[in-house]
């Protein structure tokens, strides 16, 4: 600090300029003063899964993030009305024990024989059979005629191998390890113990690898669903092939489920797997800018991403904006939910409401202490036309949910079994999950479509080696466009 003294032999100007520089280092110091205290804020806030669109796995080690949901006064478990269910008696039981009393009576000694007895309770208990590998040996035969011609039968067609696994296997191998997550050695080790069928890794990766080519006209009819659906929903996650990062992309809708696995996170993997985009559907998604640029009919911004966005802004700031446009958001999903067919086709105040406040929020001019929500902002008067589409189309979600599940499944197996080996590997994944989740949201058994789809393929072929030898036609056999199975 400068003494009294020595500031009293300074002219007034020369006090001014002094005055005016130790404004300006003021000036700076507030200003990194305040920087300092955002970062300070944002350090005390980091993202996470509960406040942006980070994925769950980045929470490791971290707090416990409080979930969007709302608090609720129900009671966990079973609401009022819900129907329960029980084991239910079989009215055509497979094994029939019939338990009699002892034959000398306990009360006279009289021995009964052979008397008639009455049944007076039932109870039955349901197992299954010790299961046990079942051999079956081919053999093919020669006969001569009586002019001398020998003629020799043929193996089926679809036995190409001294020795082989049948399609009852495969179709299981296929289900364990897309529907259930099991790894490939955990996969032989439970195979083995069940069946007593030795099974190498390689062996289960050709097994998987014909199933996936058995299904794969499925996994094209599937394509070609999504592709012409009124509303498609759109997400991607990284996931990692031979130890490189590479991107699982989804594209779903309420019936089915698409699911690629690329090297790319970029718009050139959606113009790859869908050149036109969805020309006649409503594009749900989070705002990736290769998820935006989607060529569809008309858009809808997951709102779920938006609200975790805005959670992180209200715990950097505690602005009223955030807390504004929250509630905005929150309303709009309220009226969603009550909403009539009607009401989507007429004029309606609430909506209008929700339209015009959602207008001027956007609009209005926020201080610089929240910059860090300029951008958002910004994106949502740039997307002001893509937020309230779900308040206009009964089929159109306000959120994601559906994708992110999507996506969740090929994570799940990644965290249970690790990284996919081979590009091939992964493709194998993504084509068998495809096929289950989209039996299952049709209310198919997975395990048997896959079972099925192995059983018309060895059923075709053999058909067409059969077509091939004989000399008159035949009536043509076709796979019912395979795509009609999970229907």
């Amino acid at each position: 600090m400068i003494p009294k003294e020595k500031l009293r032999i300074h002219g007034k100007e020369e006090l001014v300029d002094m005055v005016y520089g130790l404004l300006i280092a003021v000036d700076k110091l507030t200003t990194k003063v305040q920087e300092l205290h955002e970062e300070v804020q944002r350090l005390k806030t980091p993202k996470n899964s509960g406040n942006s669109s980070l994925p769950p796995s980045h929470d490791l080690f971290r707090h416990k993030n409080q979930s969007l949901r709302e608090t609720s006064d129900k009671k966990s478990g079973g609401q009022p009305g819900h129907k329960g269910e029980t084991l239910l008696m079989s009215a055509s039981p497979d094994k029939i024990i019939e338990h009699w009393p002892d034959k000398k009576c306990p009360q006279c000694g009289k021995v009964h024989a052979g008397e008639p007895g009455r049944i007076i309770g039932k109870r039955q208990v349901i197992d299954i059979p010790v299961i046990k590998a079942s051999t079956i040996e081919h053999q093919i035969l020669q006969t001569t005629c009586n002019c001398g011609y020998i003629s020799d039968g043929d193996f089926p067609a679809d036995v190409s191998a001294p020795v082989q696994y049948g399609n009852n296997l495969i179709a299981l191998t296929a289900y364990l390890s897309s529907r259930q997550y099991v790894p490939y050695a955990r996969l032989s080790e439970l195979i083995n113990s069940i069946t007593t069928i030795s099974m190498s890794e390689g062996t289960i990766y050709n097994l998987l690898n014909k199933a996936a080519n058995i299904v794969l006209p499925i996994y094209e009819g599937i394509k070609e669903e999504v592709g012409k659906a009124s509303t498609v929903g759109g997400d991607e996650s990284g996931v990692k092939v031979n130890n490189q990062n590479h991107w699982a992309w989804t594209w779903q809708t309420i019936r089915a489920t698409y699911i690629v696995i690329t090297n790319s996170r970029g718009f050139v993997t959606v113009k790859n797997t869908f050149p036109d985009g969805f020309p006649n559907a409503t594009y749900v998604s989070d705002s990736l800018s290769a998820q935006l640029k989607t060529t569809s009919k008309r858009h809808q911004l997951c709102l779920a991403h938006l609200l975790r966005e805005l959670k992180y802004f209200e715990e950097t700031y505690h602005h009223k904006w955030v807390l504004d446009m929250t509630a905005l958001f929150k309303s709009a999903i309220a009226l969603k939910n009550r909403m009539t067919e009607q009401q989507y086709v007429e004029p309606l105040e609430e909506r209008n409401r929700i339209l015009q406040e959602f207008r001027t929020l956007i609009n209005q001019i926020l201080p610089d202490k929240v910059k860090k929500i300029f951008p958002f902002q910004r994106r949502l008067k740039k997307w002001k036309d893509e937020v309230f589409t779900f308040l206009f189309y009964p089929d159109v979600p306000y959120d994601n949910n559906g994708s992110e599940q999507a996506i969740r499944n090929v994570k799940v197996k990644q965290k249970v079994s690790g990284s996919f080996r081979s590009k091939r590997g992964s493709e194998i994944f993504a084509i068998l999950r495809s096929v289950i989740d989209t039996t299952i949201k049709k209310g198919g058994n997975p395990f048997e479509t896959i079972r099925l789809a192995v059983n018309l393929a060895a059923a075709k072929k053999e058909f067409q080696a059969v077509s091939y030898r004989k000399p008159y036609p035949l009536v043509t056999f076709s796979l019912p466009t395979m795509g009609r199975i999970y229907r």
